[in-house]
């Protein structure tokens, strides 16, 4: 449905070997060292293209309001004070998201703070940011209106790539907000629900 460029695929390696002293043993789900640097490469850059996903559907929607008219009306639609509000609110939520991601990269540029990830905060970040991404472009759509959902509009496939980003894992979702809630009670966030 959405970010149809993208491919996540299986490699399948045939005929490769590996010297026992290479292999890293790992245990699934584990949070260590490889996990920490991992993250803290990939999942700052991930919500920045979503956040440019939001940026691009929120000026779209503006300069379509301001250059459309509504009969019986002469004044453009980005002069309903509806439209207004949809406005403000987007622009809250990338400007928040824009700081957060700011904050959040920051920390990052120190190595020692990448081998010792605060996973707190990248959590909190990646969860705020993608579902304000999605929040921002529902608000775009719904300022334009049914013209933003044809094909021959951007905002039509901003829609639906803006949708992968609450679905988006690592640390999506509910996924996600139990890794928050984990570490918000000091538990180790690889720590297995109680019922397993």
């Amino acid at each position: 449905m959405s970010i149809r460029c993208s491919a996540s695929n299986d490699i399948v390696w045939e005929n490769v070997f590996v010297p026992d002293e290479e292999v890293l043993d790992r245990p699934a789900r584990t949070v260590d060292l490889f996990v920490n640097l991992l993250c803290s490469w990939g999942i700052v850059p991930l919500d920045s293209c979503y956040l440019g996903i939001a940026q691009s559907a929120r000026d779209y929607a503006v300069d379509w309001a301001k250059a459309r008219s509504q009969a019986p009306f002469t004044r453009p639609m980005s002069h309903y004070p509806q439209n207004q509000f949809l406005a403000a609110e987007m622009e809250i939520g990338l400007r928040t998201s824009r700081a957060m991601i700011t904050q959040t990269a920051t920390a990052l540029t120190d190595l020692d703070a990448r081998r010792n990830l605060a996973l707190m905060d990248l959590i909190a970040c990646h969860q705020f940011v993608m579902e304000t991404a999605s929040t921002v472009v529902d608000k775009a759509t719904r300022l334009v209106g049914g013209a933003g959902l044809f094909r021959s509009s951007p905002l039509e496939q901003m829609y639906r790539d803006s949708r992968a980003g609450i679905l988006h894992q690592p640390f999506a979702g509910y996924d996600g907000r139990g890794w928050l809630g984990k570490l918000a009670f000091g538990l180790p966030p690889d720590t297995m629900p109680r019922w397993e």
